[in-house]
């Protein structure tokens, strides 16, 4: 039972690890733990995610199965109009949802429950969805086996009052800056076949792999899914080092008897492909990127000021939130961060 007394303790833990400076695997291994401890479950996994695509950037810390996980994303992407998707999640206003509290024909019609979960001896779950600044920067999936008692409202209070705690302890772990002195990274090819099994990888495609954090099967296999169904997909994922990856899934079609297979590139990522995102991960709302993006771009402040429709002294108030927020003292320096 959640009392009072732990709950306290929890979050005065949370808080501690927030401003821990752990990396993004280390600070989710230990945040599973302190919910394990507070809620206690049977089967969890905590992933970070890509905030534009909603696609997996590294399923970090896991007491599922492999084998369950990827029939969760087959689901997640394949599988139109079941319940919980990720999508519409993270537009609820809570961060939390209960299978319990789904209605007996929505759990009764729903694959995800009754042909995944169900069969894996799962009763009741919880997705929690890691936000923060406006943007989804994780997920959790909680569960408890069958037969187990359904999460308690004041269990599913306690994480929703922490869940964007937990997110802004993310996001921070996310946006430390890269380790200097890295070895450069060579674009690489992963090949998966019809079934989303990995066929063949290239060698600079096994060096970028072996610097991706957690299950980079599951993340390989969740770009790869979601190509699969829409011909290209798409994820950014911070490496262990602190660098960037862009790993972009496509479909390629044979003769017209075969079915299509699937790549997935391993690229460095580009600044166009990280500006925004990294902006975010640094706090700034959504009217502090617009300015700072165009300040990277060149313009001079009363072109931004002009095209923004906004005074000098607006633009002026912007420009100085930006810099402290990104611990730079001009234009220069944030080019040079950019």
């Amino acid at each position: 039972m959640l009392t009072k007394t732990s709950a306290s303790g929890a979050r005065a833990a949370l808080d501690r690890l927030r401003r821990s400076g752990l990396a993004p695997r280390e600070y989710l291994h230990e945040v599973s733990a302190l919910v394990r401890r507070t809620v206690p479950h049977d089967v969890s996994g905590w992933m970070t995610l890509d905030p534009d695509t909603m696609l997996a950037t590294g399923t970090l810390e896991a007491q599922k199965s492999p084998e369950l996980d990827r029939a969760l994303w087959r689901n997640e992407l394949l599988q139109d109009g079941d319940v919980h998707k990720l999508a519409e999640l993270a537009r609820r206003p809570s961060p939390v949802t209960a299978m319990s509290q789904l209605d007996a024909a929505s759990a009764a019609n729903s694959p995800r429950v009754q042909q995944i979960l169900r069969p894996a001896g799962i009763g009741d779950g919880l997705r929690v969805m890691l936000r923060a600044n406006g943007s989804t920067w994780g997920h959790a999936g909680i569960y408890r086996e069958l037969g187990a008692r359904a999460f308690h409202p004041d269990e599913r209070a306690f994480l929703a009052a922490i869940a964007d705690d937990i997110a802004e302890g993310l996001r921070r772990s996310l946006s430390r800056r890269p380790e200097p002195g890295a070895a450069v990274l060579v674009p690489g090819v992963v090949a998966f076949d019809a079934q989303g099994r990995i066929v063949s990888a290239t060698a600079e495609a096994s060096r970028g792999m072996a610097l991706m954090p957690g299950d980079v099967t599951s993340t390989l296999y969740a770009v790869a899914i979601g190509a699969s169904r829409h011909d290209r997909a798409s994820a950014r994922v911070r490496l262990t080092d602190g660098r960037w990856l862009l790993l972009q899934g496509g479909r390629m079609h044979g003769a017209a008897n075969e079915s299509p297979h699937v790549t997935v590139s391993l690229m460095p990522a580009t600044r166009s492909d990280l500006t925004s995102l990294l902006l975010r991960l640094h706090g700034l709302s959504a009217r502090q990127r617009g300015v700072a993006e165009l300040l990277i771009s060149g313009l001079r402040t009363d072109e931004i000021a002009a095209h923004l429709h906004i005074s000098p002294h607006t633009l002026h108030d912007h420009v100085k939130a930006i810099f402290t927020k990104l611990g730079v003292k001009g234009r220069a320096e944030l080019m040079a961060l950019a």
